[in-house]
């Protein structure tokens, strides 16, 4: 059976491929019930997508994806209002630091041989952001490369060769600390959910399960159980941690591209080939959008009743 929710997607506005009112129309297409739209580090594409509601009739969330300081992971936030300003503040800080790093790694790469102009990135980069997958797409769009390529032909390929973690190409961005990014998701009214946790901590569960007591005590709402790089072994771990630490669950696929994608044959990640693309294993997800509900009503009541700091 189809799943109806997906709670994990991105757009042009960050590095996905298809704009948010095309993602709400696939929505609508699939008969999804509830989307979130999550890019990563930018609230850019929510307005877009919220504007199609009513006209496609499928519920939207407003959410994003952000890059974390603790083990490069990621947090999402469901039910923001995003044009909050110190999240949209703290968010243009990162994304400038981004933009600098991604320079330096365009001329670290022009230093190693590869033909890449900043102008290059920026035709990929059709968003908000600018990551590494829009310079990988540069490269491998000018045919001057195909000799210093050998063979290379995809994004993933050129990342894990050139612009990995390890790769001395590679420019680490400053990035949110994770308590930091919790609380500023709840000061824009949202709930804070970890980002398909199994991933980064893959046959480590003890390690996994203490970083989720660190966010805990930093007051985290949810933990994302089901996505398409998640084993059924991921999900039944996961499902017990939530139940354990009395956690939301969600569900998303987070989708890039429609079509057709191979598996990293590094990490295992699979990459969604169409919104709602997630594997349940059998375990019930129809009380993930009522709790998700309750939980963004509360931080909105919460915000709502929460003292008015003093006037400087």
């Amino acid at each position: 059976m189809m799943n109806t929710i997906d709670l994990q997607i991105q757009s042009t506005a960050s590095d996905g491929k298809h704009t948010p009112r095309e993602i709400a129309a696939m929505a609508r297409d699939l008969k999804l019930s509830a989307i979130a739209l999550t890019d990563h580090d930018t609230v850019e594409g929510v307005h877009e997508i919220l504007s199609t509601e009513k006209e496609y009739g499928i519920r939207v969330i407003s959410g994003i994806e952000i890059s974390i300081e603790e083990y490069g992971l990621h947090l999402l936030g469901y039910g923001i209002d995003y044009k909050n300003e110190e999240l949209r503040a703290s968010l243009a800080r990162a994304a400038e630091d981004r933009i600098g790093g991604a320079k330096q790694m365009v001329e670290n790469l022009k230093n190693a041989g590869f033909k890449i102009e900043w102008a290059d990135v920026m035709r990929e980069a059709t968003g908000a952001v600018v990551a590494r997958p829009h310079i990988a797409r540069a490269i491998l769009a000018r045919p001057e490369n195909k000799e210093k390529l050998a063979g290379i032909a995809t994004v993933h390929d050129f990342i894990e060769a050139h612009l990995s973690n390890e790769s001395p190409h590679y420019v680490r961005r400053a990035r949110i600390g994770a308590r930091h990014a919790i609380a500023l998701m709840h000061r824009a009214g949202g709930v804070a959910v970890w980002s398909h946790p199994a991933i980064h901590f893959r046959d480590n569960a003890d390690k996994l399960e203490t970083f989720l007591r660190q966010l805990k005590e930093w007051d985290i709402d949810g933990i994302e159980v089901f996505n398409p790089s998640h084993t059924e072994d991921d999900v039944e771990l996961l499902q017990g941690l939530a139940s354990k630490y009395r956690l939301l669950r969600t569900a998303g696929s987070d989708f890039h591209e429609k079509g057709e994608h191979a598996a990293d044959p590094v990490s295992g990640l699979h990459s969604a080939r169409t919104l709602a693309d997630f594997e349940t294993y059998g375990f019930a997800i129809d009380d993930i959008m009522p709790r998700l509900d309750e939980a963004m009503a509360q931080r909105r009541k919460d915000l709502e009743t929460a003292p008015t700091p003093p006037a400087n």
